[in-house]
């Protein structure tokens, strides 16, 4: 539609017969007027609805609607700008659209609701007499058929992109449907047996047997036999030719549940692209267990560019009941998973090169053959269903963990893809780049073959490491405490690591944190950390209960300093700003004012819920300034807690909340006089921790 044609249409206008129509129907709540109109040679029908105010009889211009034979669209009235929507009546009028029936909308006149019926009826092929109830039915109708068409070519626009790019894939190799019986279902076989006939049958290696009397195996024509196992339903024994330990069934017990669900993932490439396949295989013996049923399905695709990867699943599409590829809903169902038989629990993997199979495209250098072979848990994958396209995925962010696979730092691959608290590595040109460190360190870590990432992060955290001390750090145990040989290597400065854990050993300390608490309150009261006699004192436990004492009381006595220093702060604070009215801004119900002492800070944060107290330190060194908000009725009542920095940082209440409507606008007014005050030139203002430091 010409949208700049339709907006020239003059925009209608309310007349004095609408307003009387109104005061004839007060439960009306939209007025409808229709014209027609040739726009660019294109028959037109607009609808133009009038809105009734809540209060009152006004009626003011809300939409108007203008249709054509195969199209239509909408223009907002209340505003001046031109503004389209393509939304049908039903969403525009909202619930009072669906309460027509009553009245709520009404057309203006007799001829208008024929021009409705007419050109609704006319362009949608319609003749004979009127079917529609009401007008705004036969819009219905002529919007739902637009509806329906506009979502088809939508539709087929996105099925057409999805076919475009299911062309990449071709043909299954030759072998894959002796891939899928004896790989993938090698663990999905049975001995079939009847005691009445004598006779059994193994699904694996398709030979026939002869029970003997005592219900052993005997060749049928072959000289094998299994003369240790008894032969008895759901009894697992061994097949005589093929040495599988496989259960048996009777055959004249029911085979409800012998159906197996398998999935096998097949690599495939298309030039520069890499292309997944992911096949459910459902094997079913309940039928005739000579020949099971096996049935295999394509169910998930996905193709491996240069910048991305696109995922494709065998699904119904979008609302309609055509099953066919189509954009996924998601691989992450979280802890309710789907069933195996819509997604797969393991795969077995058909490529045995997969160098082979990545070779030449995107990925030829992800050496995806060293992870599967070294990192997963097995050959197959294991228990990681989409282990292909995961580690594709990583490799594509994370280009550095070729290098890794290449130089054999296999578990701390491993770590890197599967701990979310692993250290970020950097992508560089060489192994040292990527890991951050140089060659002697690199060189550490080869001697230990396999190394991981906590390996990595201590030689990064102390470098200069000798071997023995490498060695020794790489055994401490964490023991509850977060990396624990940070605190061993910090302790370096002061001795050697042998002294340390021989020290730890010989005083049976069993959590190393209460040697490094004993440590910690000895450096902070300033003892000689290089004296032997505080590093090692010859009974740990009494001296490590002695200095808790001890530090309990200077930890009290420099609380105390610092609330003196702090208090005094206050005080001085509070003179130099005595004249200031920011300072001593009353407000209608409310008022601020500093602090008193450091005390006030504590019990503002303990009875509104919040952690200002634990501000007193950065107002002492000048990095922020704390006030009080206080209703004047209840002055000493803390009510809100305002903390300044050059601006109102934030202002919160009980449990953090946001400040009410009045608080808001009182605390502009403070910040328009603080900045007003802090703006005077020449004016001398003291920062709040200045004398504290």
């Amino acid at each position: 539609m010409d949208k700049r044609a339709l907006s020239r249409i003059p925009r209608p206008t309310i007349t004095a017969a609408h307003m009387q129509f109104a005061k004839l129907v007060p439960n009306m709540e939209y007025l409808v007027t229709a014209e027609q109109a040739t726009v660019n040679g294109t028959d037109t029908l607009t609808l133009n609805f009038f809105g009734k105010e809540k209060k009152g009889m006004d009626l003011n211009a809300s939409f108007r609607v203008f249709c054509q034979k195969n199209d239509y669209i909408s223009q907002d009235l209340t505003q001046e700008k031109i503004r389209w929507k393509t939304g049908a009546l039903d969403y525009l009028a909202g619930y009072i659209y669906w309460q027509r029936n009553s009245g709520n909308i009404c057309i203006a006149s007799e001829d208008e609701q024929q021009l409705i019926y007419q050109k609704m009826m006319e362009w949608q092929g319609i003749a004979g007499p009127n079917p529609y109830a009401l007008p705004t039915d036969a819009v219905d109708e002529y919007q739902g058929k637009i509806k329906e068409r506009r979502l088809a070519k939508r539709h087929q626009e996105e099925k057409d992109r999805i076919d475009a790019r299911m062309a990449k894939f071709g043909e299954l190799p030759g072998d894959y449907n002796m891939f899928v019986e004896e790989t993938v279902f090698k663990d999905e076989n049975y001995i079939f047996y009847s005691l009445q006939k004598k006779t059994a049958y193994c699904t694996k290696c398709k030979h026939h047997f002869i029970i003997d009397g005592k219900k052993h195996l005997i060749g049928d024509g072959i000289p094998i036999w299994n003369d240790r196992d008894i032969v008895k339903h759901n009894k697992t024994v061994r097949c005589p030719w093929c040495n599988s330990y496989l259960q048996c069934k009777s055959v004249g017990m029911g085979r409800q549940g012998l159906m197996a669900v398998k999935w096998s993932v097949l690599l495939q490439k298309d030039g520069e692209d890499v292309l997944i396949r992911y096949f459910r295989h459902v094997r079913d013996f309940r039928g005739d267990f000579y020949k099971p049923k096996v049935d295999s399905t394509e169910m998930f695709r996905t193709i491996h560019t240069a910048e991305k990867a696109e995922d494709y699943e065998w699904y119904r599409f979008k609302s309609t009941y055509e099953i066919r590829w189509c954009y996924p809903k998601g691989r992450n169902w979280g802890y309710f998973q789907p069933s195996e038989y819509d997604v797969p629990r393991s795969v077995a993997l058909y490529n045995q090169d997969l160098k082979a199979a990545v070779e030449g495209t995107c990925m030829k250098y992800s050496s995806i053959d060293l992870y599967v072979e070294h990192v997963l848990d097995d050959g197959r994958g294991g228990s990681k269903p989409w282990f292909v396209d995961w580690y594709f995925n990583a490799y594509r962010r994370s280009p550095f963990l070729e290098q890794m696979l290449k130089v054999g730092f296999y578990k701390m691959t491993r770590e890197f893809l599967e701990d979310h608290n692993a250290p970020e590595l950097a992508n560089g040109r060489s192994i040292l780049d990527t890991l951050g460190i140089n060659k002697i360190q690199y060189n550490m870590l080869r001697r230990l073959k396999d190394p991981s990432l906590r390996d990595l992060e201590i030689l990064k955290y102390k470098p200069g490491l000798s071997w023995d001390d490498f060695n020794t750090l790489r055994y401490i145990k964490d023991g509850g405490h977060y990396r624990m040989y940070r605190k061993f290597g910090d302790f370096m400065q002061y001795t050697t690591l042998h002294k340390l854990t021989r020290y730890i050993s010989e005083q049976k300390i069993s959590h190393e944190h209460d040697y490094f608490d004993y440590a910690e309150w000895t450096e902070k009261m300033g003892y000689d950390m290089h004296n032997e006699f505080n590093l090692f004192p010859r009974d740990f436990k009494r001296a490590h209960d002695a200095r808790m004492r001890e530090y309990e009381k200077f930890k009290d006595k420099q609380e105390r300093e610092a609330a003196k220093r702090f208090n005094i702060l206050l005080k001085k604070l509070k003179e130099e700003t005595a004249d200031v009215e920011a300072l001593n801004l009353r407000a209608g119900s409310l008022f601020i004012r500093l602090p008193r002492e450091i005390e006030e800070l504590k019990a503002e944060g303990e009875v509104l819920h919040h952690c200002v107290g634990t501000y007193s330190e950065k107002v002492r060194k000048g990095e922020t300034m704390i006030f009080f908000i206080r209703l004047v009725a209840e002055p000493e009542k803390p009510f809100y807690t305002l903390e300044w920095k050059g601006k109102v940082a934030q202002c919160r209440g009980f449990k953090n909340c946001d400040m009410t409507p009045e608080v808001k606008a009182f605390v502009d007014i403070f910040e328009k006089k603080m900045q007003e005050y802090e703006s005077i030139p020449g004016k001398k203002r003291r920062k709040a921790g200045r004398n504290g430091r």
